[in-house]
């Protein structure tokens, strides 16, 4: 049985786009961050992620949602995670990797399903969650 993973995850906007983060070779996104660790609280954890991955400094805000996610991977190990997202802001505008794995790209909520955002529910919670500025949960398995 797979054991349950805790990540932070942000969203960091510049005017109506949406800073995402991919992994080179990869056809999908997802908002930056990662694992939270032991002893780590998530706005912490989501802190210390932004400053690895693009070697700026952040300001971790308001809570937006939690979505639970449940998939297999290619090689058919079964994964379990909670995804915790929060706004947040990065100084300047422009952002790259600070890591060869990743590139980061802005992006328009329209562009979000062209662009593979997983987890797949994840765009339509951000439109709402843009609507009505209100917290979401939601549950997905893939």
């Amino acid at each position: 049985m797979p054991s349950i993973e805790f990540i932070a995850r942000a969203i960091i906007r510049r005017g109506d786009e949406v800073l995402l983060a991919h992994r080179v070779g990869e056809s999908n996104t997802f908002l930056p961050g990662g694992h939270v660790e032991p002893g780590e609280y998530a706005e912490e954890a989501l802190h210390r992620e932004l400053s690895e991955e693009l070697g700026v400094n952040s300001v971790i805000g308001e809570f937006v949602g939690v979505l639970e996610h449940k998939f297999t991977d290619r090689e058919g190990r079964r994964y379990e995670e909670v995804n915790l997202i929060f706004k947040a802001s990065v100084t300047g505008d422009e952002v790259s990797s600070v890591e060869g794995h990743l590139e980061f790209i802005w992006a328009n909520p329209e562009e979000f399903k062209a662009r593979n955002l997983l987890p797949s529910s994840l765009h339509g919670l951000l439109e709402k969650w843009f609507e009505t500025g209100k917290p979401f949960h939601d549950k997905l398995t893939d």
